[in-house]
C-alpha cells in the first residue's frame, strides 16, 4: 500500500495554482452542473422546501426571528413554531425573493445553482489533492443520484455540503501549504456552512482531525476554528436570551435508541449509501479487486440474501426489489467493510507508531465517524442525510481503482464507465423524483377546476401538496379540528398525513379515488414497494420497481354533524 501520497506531483503539496489544465477543468464543471441542473429549474416544490420558503418570507419582516407566529405543521397549531435549522438559507431566501420580486420555481431553484458549482469547485481540489483523476471524481460525485435530486430542491442539505466541502478543500490546502490567508477563508466558510446546516459542527472535529493526521497541529492551525466557535457560541447565546434555551437542532424530544430503531436507521444509511452514490455494480467491482474481497464478498452477500429473504417473506419486498435490496446491501457491506478494514489497519499502525497513511486514515475517519454520528443522532435514514459522506466515498473509490491497476489508462477506463452508468442512474432518478414532485402540483390544478375557490375545500399534507392547495386559497386541517361543515371537500393523500378528528371522521363519505400514473416502473417514494428515499418511515429501499401509482388522493364531501343523543 503506498503511504505519504500527494497526487498531483509537488503541486499537492506546494500550492494551488489555475493553470491551463485546472482553468479547463472548472470550465468543464461548470457546463456540467449546467447541464444537469437547467432541465429541472421549473420542479414543484417539494418535501421539505416549503418549510424553507415559509421561513423566508417570515424573515422578510422579521429577519431576526427564529421562528413564525400560529404557524402549523403535522396536523398541529403551534402558536410559536422554531426551525430546527440554522437561518443562513431562509435568509439568502429572503434576499432571492427580495431583489427578484417572486418566489416562482425557476427564480428559487436558479439562485440555489451557486451550491452544486461550488460543490464542483471544491471537490475538484479535494480530488486534485488525494487522487491522480480529480476530473473524473469530481463529475463522478455531481452526476450521484444524491447530488443529482438534492440539487433540485430548496432544502438546506446540498448547500451545507458545498460550504463543508469548501471549507475542507481550504483548509487542507492551507495546512498544506501553511498559508494563512487559506485557513482564514477556511474558518469564514466553516462559519457560513454552521448557519446553513447544523451538521457542520462535525468539521470542528474533522478538519483538525487532518492536521493532527499530518504532524500540523498547532495554534496557526487551530485558530481558523475560533471564527466558527464564536459565532455559534453568540447563535446560542442568542438563543438562550430570546427563547430560554439552544438552537432547536429537531422536531422530535427524544430519540429511540432501542436495538430496532438502531437497526432500521443502520439498514436505512446501508441500503441508501448502496444505491444512490456510484452505480452499485461499478462501487462493488472496485473494491472486489483485493483478496480480502474473497471474504468479504462472499460474507456480505450471504447477508444481504438473508435479510432480503427475510422482508420477501414477511411481505414487505417483491421479488425484484429483494434483488435490488441484496444489491445495494451486498455494495455497502463489501465497501464499508473494506474501506474500514483498512482504517483500522492505519490506526493500528498509528498507535505502534508505525508509518500510516494519513489520506486513507482521513478519509475513512471522515465517512466513519460520519456515518456513526448519523446514525446514532438523526431520527430516521433519508438520502439527503449522507451527502457529506460523499466526497470521502468517492475519493476512496478512486483511489481503490488507481490502487488496485497498474495501468493509468485502465484504471481512468473503468472511471469513465462508472460516471455514465452514475450518469445514467442519476439522470433516471432525478426524473423519477421530478414525476413525484409534481404529482402534487398537478393534482392541484386538476382539483381546482372541479372545486373552485368559492367552495370550501379542506385538505391534510405537507410538501408541495400543501404548497400548492393553498395557493388556491384551500384550507389546512389539524388533527383536532371539527371545524368543516355539511357539503365542505376534504382532499387526503396517500403518503403523508396524520389522525383526524372522530367525529370529523364519522362525517366523512368518499365521493372519488383520483391516482397519478405514470408508466416508468420506478418510484422513490412507496409504502408498498418500500421506497423511502426521502426518509425510512416510507420504506428502507431508496428506490423500488413497482407499477403502482405516483400517488393517490382520496376525495370526501363532509356530512352533517352526527345527531346528539339525548340521553
Amino acid at each position: 500500500m503506498r503511504t505519504g501520497r500527494r497526487p498531483g506531483g509537488a503541486e499537492g503539496a506546494a500550492g494551488v495554482s489555475i493553470d491551463r489544465n485546472t482553468a479547463t477543468a472548472l470550465v468543464i464543471i461548470t457546463l456540467f452542473v449546467m447541464l444537469l441542473m437547467l432541465p429541472f429549474l421549473r420542479q414543484p416544490y417539494h418535501i421539505d422546501d416549503v418549510t424553507f420558503l415559509d421561513m423566508a418570507k417570515s424573515q422578510l419582516q422579521h429577519p431576526f426571528q427564529l421562528h413564525i407566529d400560529d404557524y402549523q405543521l403535522m396536523g398541529e397549531n403551534l402558536p410559536e413554531w422554531r426551525d430546527t435549522h440554522p437561518p443562513g438559507l431562509s435568509l439568502y431566501l429572503a434576499a432571492v425573493m427580495t431583489l427578484t420580486g417572486s418566489e416562482a420555481e425557476p427564480v428559487t431553484h436558479g439562485s440555489y445553482l451557486i451550491f452544486p458549482l461550488i460543490t464542483g469547485v471544491a471537490m475538484y481540489f479535494l480530488a486534485r489533492r488525494f487522487t491522480h483523476n480529480p476530473l473524473l471524481a469530481t463529475l463522478l460525485l455531481l452526476a450521484t443520484p444524491m447530488v443529482m435530486t438534492n440539487s433540485h430542491t430548496l432544502m438546506g442539505d446540498l448547500p451545507t455540503t458545498a460550504l463543508w466541502l469548501g471549507s475542507t478543500a481550504l483548509y487542507i490546502y492551507g495546512v498544506d501549504r501553511d498559508n494563512r490567508l487559506l485557513l482564514g477563508l477556511a474558518g469564514a466558510a466553516m462559519t457560513l456552512a454552521l448557519f446553513i446546516g447544523y451538521q457542520a459542527l462535525a468539521l470542528l472535529v474533522l478538519l483538525p482531525l487532518y492536521a493532527l493526521l499530518n504532524h500540523k497541529l498547532t495554534w496557526r492551525t487551530l485558530a481558523p476554528l475560533a471564527l466558527p466557535i464564536i459565532a455559534f457560541s453568540a447563535f446560542s447565546a442568542y438563543n438562550l436570551w430570546r427563547y430560554d434555551s439552544l438552537p432547536r437542532f429537531s422536531h422530535r424530544r427524544g430519540l429511540g435508541l432501542t436495538g430496532s430503531h438502531l437497526w432500521d436507521r443502520l439498514q436505512g444509511a446501508l441500503l441508501k449509501l448502496g444505491g444512490t452514490t456510484i452505480f452499485p455494480l461499478a462501487l462493488s467491482a472496485a473494491f472486489a479487486l483485493r483478496r480480502a474481497a474473497a471474504v468479504l464478498l462472499p460474507a456480505a452477500l450471504a447477508a444481504s440474501i438473508a435479510l432480503a429473504i427475510r422482508y420477501h417473506d414477511s411481505g414487505g419486498l417483491s421479488v425484484a426489489n429483494a434483488a435490488l435490496y441484496v444489491v445495494f446491501m451486498a455494495t455497502s457491506l463489501l465497501t464499508l467493510g473494506s474501506i474500514f478494514t483498512d482504517t483500522a489497519a492505519q490506526l493500528l499502525s498509528l498507535t505502534r507508531r508505525r508509518r500510516a497513511d494519513a489520506d486513507l486514515l482521513f478519509l475513512g475517519l471522515w465517512l466513519g465517524m460520519g456515518l456513526t454520528a448519523i446514525v446514532l443522532l438523526l431520527p430516521h435514514a433519508s438520502v439527503k442525510y449522507y451527502l457529506p459522506l460523499l466526497a470521502p466515498l468517492v475519493l476512496l473509490f478512486v483511489r481503490e481503482l488507481e490502487t488496485r491497476l497498474h495501468s493509468a489508462s485502465l484504471a481512468r477506463g473503468l472511471l469513465v464507465i462508472s460516471l455514465v452508468l452514475t450518469l445514467v442512474l442519476g439522470l433516471v432518478i432525478s426524473v423519477v423524483d421530478y414525476r413525484y414532485a409534481r404529482s402534487y402540483r398537478d393534482f392541484t390544478r386538476e382539483i381546482s377546476g372541479i372545486y373552485p375557490y368559492s367552495q370550501t375545500v379542506w385538505f391534510m399534507g405537507e410538501w408541495g401538496f400543501r404548497y400548492y392547495l393553498e395557493q388556491e386559497g384551500y384550507r389546512y386541517l389539524t388533527s383536532t379540528s371539527n371545524q368543516p361543515v355539511e357539503g365542505d371537500i376534504f382532499l387526503e393523500p396517500s403518503l403523508m398525513g396524520w389522525p383526524i378528528s372522530p367525529q370529523l371522521t364519522n362525517r366523512l363519505e368518499l365521493i372519488d379515488t383520483m391516482d397519478t400514473f405514470w408508466g416508468f416502473p420506478v418510484r422513490v417514494m412507496n409504502y408498498d414497494a418500500n421506497a423511502g428515499y426521502y426518509g425510512s418511515h416510507w420504506g428502507a429501499l431508496p428506490y423500488a420497481f413497482t407499477n403502482a401509482p405516483v400517488e393517490s388522493f382520496r376525495i370526501y364531501r363532509v356530512g352533517p354533524p352526527a345527531p346528539v343523543d339525548p340521553g
